[in-house]
């Protein structure tokens, strides 16, 4: 160990203080791993006073390599829950691929990742795709 409470890669050992915190914490990640770009959410979590300043480093102090996996995971089962839960959506992907990818990327980013099942993703899939016809018929398929 190095400075008080900290290991040999310079995190703050501290116990984290508060649920709120701690929920800061996932939603700040939750966010992070739906950006599109992930070390740039990171990169600025510096600067946000919604967490302590010993949270703000153990963010700062992710990894990129493992923020940049984590992030493809969560994009990569996303995707493949909407296919293998929604007919439509799959359909939909096979007849006019960049199309798809495209209005995907967009879900992906603006609705937070909830579902464990196909169905679920599916669920939430077309609710997104409600709303965007609400708010510009001509915007979703």
């Amino acid at each position: 160990m190095s400075a008080a409470g900290d290991d040999r890669d310079g995190r703050d050992d501290a116990p984290i203080d508060g649920e709120a915190e701690l929920a800061a914490l996932e939603r700040w990640l939750a966010v992070a791993l739906r950006s599109t770009d992930p070390l740039a959410a990171r990169d600025s979590a510096r600067f946000s006073q919604e967490v302590s300043e010993a949270l703000r480093g153990r963010v700062a102090a992710i990894q990129g390599d493992g923020l940049l996996l984590a992030a493809r995971l969560v994009v990569r089962l996303r995707f493949e829950r909407l296919v293998q839960g929604s007919p439509r959506a799959s359909a939909w992907f096979d007849d006019d691929p960049r199309s798809f990818v495209a209005a995907f990327r967009r879900y992906h980013a603006e609705v937070p990742a909830r579902a464990h099942f196909p169905a679920d993703e599916a669920e939430l899939f077309a609710a997104w795709l409600r709303a965007q016809s609400a708010a510009d018929p001509g915007s979703a398929r």
